[in-house]
């Protein structure tokens, strides 16, 4: 799912933050270490289940927190209307979005950020990260969190496997903090080979992911 047609190209560095940054869990951090534009790789992200891509990309549209415990102070003789909880999934947002699906070659590899040893050679290699972020372990609540530097800097480890003559990996798998049944790819954008197998689509209010995927989260669609 991607803001253009060519949803599956890498995002355009005119979208990043600040010095050419992008922000999310699996991103380059290079920027942050002086590493020059044309050697950073750009990711592309991708989920196994239509309704996991849709999870991801419109649980901000939730209400906060917050937002809902004020709601709940409100003092009412009749029951709170369950729609003022749940938030509600833009169609302005829909409009601008396409999304479609491909298949990946088969000899790529990734690395399953959803293994225990995984999580064991992350730990040793990037202790000196886990120390400067002031974090204890590296397990799949690292993973999860809004610890993005660390996942990032996790991802550029794996980047960089390549160059050392180690394995050369595709990118990444993990699973959804949203649901841990939710399978997602985190793929270097220079490393992407694959076969789009259908044609993209404008998004619906009736798209059977997004519905699914709005159902889970407590939201409505405009």
């Amino acid at each position: 799912m991607a803001r253009g047609y060519d949803i599956f190209a890498p995002p355009d560095w005119a979208w990043a933050e600040g010095a050419s940054v992008f922000t999310n869990r699996f991103d380059d951090p290079g920027a942050y270490r002086g590493i020059p534009q044309e050697k950073r790789f750009r990711t592309i992200y991708c989920a196994t289940q239509r309704a996991g891509a849709f999870a991801e990309t419109i649980a901000h549209f939730r209400k906060s927190p917050h937002t809902l415990a004020k709601l709940e102070q409100i003092e009412d003789d009749e029951p709170l209307d369950s729609e003022l909880k749940g938030g509600m999934v833009l169609e302005a947002w829909r409009l601008r979005r396409r999304i479609g699906s491909t298949r990946l070659n088969e000899n790529l590899l990734f690395a399953d950020f959803a293994d225990a040893k995984t999580f064991t050679i992350l730990r040793e290699e990037l202790a000196p990260w886990l120390v400067r972020f002031g974090l204890e372990d590296f397990d799949l609540s690292t993973i999860t969190s809004q610890q993005r530097r660390l996942t990032q800097e996790a991802a550029r480890y794996v980047y960089e496997l390549a160059d050392s003559g180690r394995t050369v990996f595709a990118g990444i798998r993990y699973l959804s903090r949203l649901n841990p049944r939710g399978e997602l790819w985190a793929i270097f954008h220079d490393r992407m080979l694959h076969t789009p197998e259908e044609a993209i689509e404008t998004i619906r209010e009736d798209d059977p992911g997004l519905v699914e995927a709005a159902s889970t989260l407590g939201l409505r669609t405009e």
